[in-house]
């Protein structure tokens, strides 16, 4: 699956947070401090719910509580590939960039993680009330986009052995030099069309920042101890 589609959470709130790189005690602080309800919430993660924290282990019971989503992060796809390719070499890089925290798992243990990983989706298209929709993306779309050009790559079905194999797909785990660009420093970046918002994890940024439709909340949790948390409706005009 490699975009989610949601209905209007017409029970509770719907919020949606950062990269948080194995740091699930910090994320649930947060989530106090906001009261989120479980019961009736959700939580739509950026990527990036592994590595650089010791806390990475925990991300399978996320992953299966009914009020917690995620789309697929680079780290997501790094523990993905290692896994894969059976290679030594990978999973050092993997290791390396924040996988250490795996190095005693067997394969066994490991694929427990890549199983569900394995499953997340690449975006997620969020009905945030009846008449506006949200979507997440974890790293970059292209300067000039469509919403309707993304779900239709998406929906087509990447090689077997590359999940990221156009520009599109590379770039929405990777790119990351966007907020850098003149466009983004003058505050001219193209909005992404037929959507009203889309919001970003993986650039790190001394705060939450917004250029046209494009929201960035990565807030480098893993160096800061904060994690991006917000309310969609607090971003969308109207």
């Amino acid at each position: 699956m490699k975009i989610e589609v949601f209905e209007e959470n017409t029970c509770g709130a719907d919020f949606v947070c950062s990269d948080i790189h194995g740091h699930f005690s910090l994320l649930e602080r947060q989530l106090e401090a906001v009261k989120f309800n479980k019961s009736v919430d959700r939580l739509f993660c950026l990527g990036d719910l592994i590595d650089r924290g010791d806390e990475s282990h925990r991300v399978i019971h996320y992953l299966s509580q009914p009020w917690f989503h995620s789309i697929l992060g680079n780290h997501e796809l790094m523990l993905i590939d290692a896994f894969e390719s059976e290679s030594e070499h990978v999973r050092r890089q993997w290791g390396y960039w924040g996988g250490d925290w795996a190095d005693d798992l067997d394969e066994d243990q490991l694929q427990q993680y890549y199983d569900v990983l394995v499953t997340l989706p690449m975006a997620i298209e969020l009905a945030v009330s009846s008449t506006q929709v949200v979507g997440l993306v974890h790293a970059e779309l292209p300067m000039i986009c469509d919403w309707r050009d993304v779900k239709r790559e998406l929906e087509n079905k990447p090689s077997a052995d590359n999940l990221t194999n156009t520009a599109l797909l590379h770039g929405m785990m990777w790119n990351k030099n966007q907020m850098r660009s003149a466009e983004a420093i003058r505050g001219v970046l193209p909005a992404v069309e037929n959507i009203d918002h889309v919001f970003h994890g993986h650039t790190i940024l001394n705060e939450i920042t917004t250029v046209s439709n494009r929201t960035f909340l990565d807030l480098g949790s893993y160096e800061t101890g904060v994690i991006g948390l917000i309310s969609p409706l607090d971003y969308i005009e109207g």
